[in-house]
């Protein structure tokens, strides 16, 4: 029994640390031996701050990707991340808070738009990135405030130690449809594909806001991103789905690359004084029973927005307070009773044709009924097309939406919804929809595949249009 725990526990701690990366801060649960782990906890720089006490069946960590360039100190970090005399301050690039119940077996990653306009605790309003101008205290009391989010645990990491947990993994294959640039980030591919990302276009990546594709077939650079800020927090979710799984495969090929990663992460990481080795155990078990090779065992949401008038000069964003209501509600809870199991047979499924696709609902529902699922029904979808696939539940019905997110390529998105009758799941196929797929392990490794070059930068004028252009790469190795 001793062993299969431990094992468990070691198991645990590796897979952790694609989140603790990606997530830009959950630290420490990566090492194999409790003395190594009080020397690295212990080595954590710590933040005196009022966090809330934490409930027995979970925690809420705040998780906050900074922009300081505090730790810059040579022209080689200044080309990297830019002066500090020049970007004084601090505000936090990523915002996310991670609510964990380790007997619901349940684990749900909020981004919060940087652009939203809130109150900040004590200081008016502004953008809340601008919280942590203030420090994280600041950050912690306007989730409150204007939330009513209990923090329990704080962990920030800055730009250099994302890009050197990265380089610790290895390279990181994301797939890009067409040839890709941001002039802001540094980000620039002359092909698309399935693409390995270092440390350094890893942290390009997930910081861009300005990203431009180029079409093979108008000859031009377009933007994906209605919103930028929405586009950049999709594609950082998408990057920790990519990150968990390749960080399993490599740590368990070879056990040092778990100390290595916790080795940079504690170089520039801060977390709250109260945070923890048990803690840490804690977050753990959180992920101790997810399956790494299926990303769709985390549950990720961006907080609901909606657009308004400007503010101080600025385009931001603010609430959407109904819509926000769900999510916030299963951010306050936390459920000690554990996960109730999921089968095929016991789901009761409608497909909806959002993909533009002449029989796409019935070929998908045909597939889940030889899965095994029960199949309701397949029609159009009356909102027409959407650019992704949907997972949408009835109330009470989370569990059965969460397993039936494992058999959808690519990537789903989940959503409640109190309108479905007659089933437990509807699914609404985008246009991204490509295939229903029995869950399979990841084959790891990654190709790069070439395509139409690009011009260099500086090249045509930037236009926008849609995600479903002809001509993109191949998924190959993604």
């Amino acid at each position: 029994m001793g062993t299969t725990r431990a094992s468990l526990r070691a198991f645990a701690r590796r897979y952790v640390i694609a989140l603790l990366v990606a997530a830009v801060a959950m630290v420490g649960a990566v090492i194999t031996v409790n003395k190594v782990i009080d020397q690295k906890v212990d080595r954590i720089p710590r933040v005196k701050l009022i966090t809330a006490a934490a409930p027995p069946s979970g925690e809420n960590f705040l998780l906050l990707g900074s922009d300081t360039r505090s730790f810059v100190k040579n022209q080689t970090q200044v080309d990297a991340f830019g002066n500090p005399t020049q970007e004084a301050g601090a505000r936090s690039d990523t915002l996310m808070v991670v609510h964990v119940e380790p007997a619901a077996e349940r684990t749900l990653i909020v981004s919060f738009p940087r652009d939203l306009w809130v109150p900040i605790a004590g200081h008016g309003s502004a953008k809340i990135n601008a919280a942590f101008n203030f420090g994280p205290q600041t950050v912690i009391d306007t989730l409150k405030q204007d939330f009513d989010i209990d923090i329990h645990h704080y962990m920030d990491v800055n730009f250099e130690s994302f890009r050197g947990i990265v380089d610790a993994i290895g390279r990181v294959p994301i797939y890009f449809p067409y040839p890709a640039r941001d002039l802001k980030t540094g980000l620039h591919f002359f092909v698309g594909g399935c693409l390995d990302l270092s440390g350094t276009q890893a942290l390009e990546y997930v910081r861009s806001r300005s990203l431009q594709y180029y079409s093979p077939i108008t000859k031009k650079w377009f933007s994906p991103d209605p919103v930028p800020d929405i586009g950049r927090i999709k594609r950082q979710q998408e990057f920790i789905q990519k990150l968990a799984g390749l960080a399993v495969q490599e740590s368990l090929a070879n056990p040092l690359t778990a100390n290595d990663v916790a080795d940079e992460v504690v170089k520039n990481l801060q977390a709250d004084a109260g945070l923890t080795k048990d803690d840490i155990f804690k977050l753990i078990d959180a992920f101790r029973t997810i399956n790494p090779n299926d990303s769709s065992s985390l549950q990720f949401a961006t907080l609901p927005w909606k657009t308004g008038p400007n503010q101080q000069g600025q385009q931001v964003l603010y609430v959407d307070e109904p819509a926000a209501a769900p999510l916030l509600d299963q951010l306050r809870t936390f459920n000690g009773s554990a996960a109730p199991k999921v089968a095929p047979g016991s789901v009761r499924m409608q497909v909806l044709n959002g993909s533009g696709r002449n029989g796409a609902a019935q070929g998908a529902l045909d597939r889940f009924t030889e899965l095994g699922f029960v199949g309701t029904g397949a029609t159009n979808n009356p909102g027409g097309r959407v650019a992704q696939t949907e997972v949408r539940y009835a109330p009470g019905q989370e569990d059965k939406g969460r397993f039936v997110l494992r058999y959808i390529s690519p990537q789903a998105k989940l959503v409640q919804d109190s309108s479905i009758k007659g089933a437990d799941v509807v699914v609404v196929l985008g246009t991204d929809f490509q295939a229903v797929t029995r869950p399979a392990v990841s084959s790891g490794g990654a190709a790069t595949t070439p395509t139409t070059a690009a011009p260099a930068v500086g090249g045509p004028t930037t236009t926008t249009a849609p995600f479903n252009l002809p001509g993109a790469a191949p998924r190959t190795g993604c």
